[in-house]
């Protein structure tokens, strides 16, 4: 498979390891910064994720978008 451009929307305890997953497997995973807490921060940047900074110009720079969150939150999330 070609090395992609991933974005991860919520790079947690779960997404995390979706995102290292992904790494592992030679593509680029990116995130965005905008509204996230200083732990996502340095999850993040602990696993070398690159910044998109928005989630628009996450959309514009991912070809493969995942939002990953617990099942209580999708409802919300989704909004």
């Amino acid at each position: 498979m070609k090395p992609q451009r991933i974005g991860i929307l919520y790079p947690g305890a779960m997404g995390i390891s979706i995102a290292a997953s992904a790494q592992n497997s030679g593509h680029q995973v990116y995130w965005t910064s905008e509204g996230r807490s200083s732990a996502t921060r340095e999850r993040a940047a602990k696993f070398g994720l690159h910044d998109a900074g928005s989630i628009a110009a996450l959309s514009a720079e991912c070809s493969l978008l995942l939002s990953v969150c617990p099942p209580h939150a999708a409802e919300d999330v989704a909004k």
